[in-house]
């Protein structure tokens, strides 16, 4: 309990069958317990994880085969809920569960990371929206956003969910790049007499901490296109 007062059944010292509600007290906690390390199947190399509910996604108990004399780390995808392991990084769109130090035979040490786990109660990725607003009439070639990515984000094939509008709409049609790093990923589209965009994005882009995503102009301005919204629609 966290206060000095609780809600919880309580069990008295001479109370017959403390079992019973031992069990009921796992079970309205154990949805707390998702990923925990179930104990009665872990041995040697095998990690045994409980399972539970990941939104909608049931999570059956299941096991692991950890990799020798290696760092492991346990983690669940963030959209399915499903549980992985790897001995390099931690791949994009992945929560870390465990960090496990493993010996020849045996887990020589571990620890529990779910503390901070970003779990989408829905049973999606998490959202992450990028939001950018260029005033004014843009010049040619102009930077009209610029944002440092801080953590791995996946953005999706076509940019499904992103917007773009202008309060001026283009004259003529109007390509806006959107570079990663100095490097063309996308582009935000505007029809003649459009205020509202569309994208051009083939696929799927998990950005790196650190990443630079900017929108540019074309080398020639359209003569009306104006006051630019961009809201970049992704996920981590």
């Amino acid at each position: 309990m966290s206060n000095s007062t609780t809600n919880l059944d309580q069990i008295a010292t001479n109370q017959a069958s403390k079992e019973v509600i031992v069990n009921a007290l796992f079970d309205a906690a154990s949805q707390t317990m998702i990923y925990g390390r179930r104990a009665s199947t872990s041995s040697g190399l095998t990690w045994g994880y409980y399972g539970g509910m990941y939104g909608a996604n049931p999570i059956a108990n299941g096991t692991l085969t950890l990799t020798a004399s290696a760092t492991n780390l346990i983690y669940c995808d963030n959209t399915t809920g499903a549980v992985g392991s790897t001995t390099g990084a931690l791949p994009a769109g992945k929560t870390l569960l465990y960090t496990i130090v493993t010996g020849t035979t045996t887990v020589s040490s571990y620890t529990d990371n779910r503390s901070y786990a970003p779990f989408n109660l829905v049973g999606g990725a998490v959202p992450y929206d990028m939001l950018m607003y260029c005033p004014g009439l843009p010049a040619n070639n102009a930077v009209m956003a610029r944002i440092i990515t801080p953590r791995a984000v996946t953005l999706p094939a076509s940019l499904t969910g992103s917007y773009a509008s202008a309060d001026v709409a283009a004259t003529a049609s109007t390509s806006l790049n959107i570079t990663r790093n100095g490097s063309v990923i996308g582009s935000v589209n505007f029809a003649a007499g459009a205020a509202s965009g569309t994208f051009t994005f083939a696929s799927q882009v998990v950005t790196a901490p650190g990443d630079i995503l900017k929108i540019v102009n074309q080398a020639t301005a359209d003569a009306t296109l104006s006051n630019i919204s961009v809201t970049l629609v992704g996920s981590r």
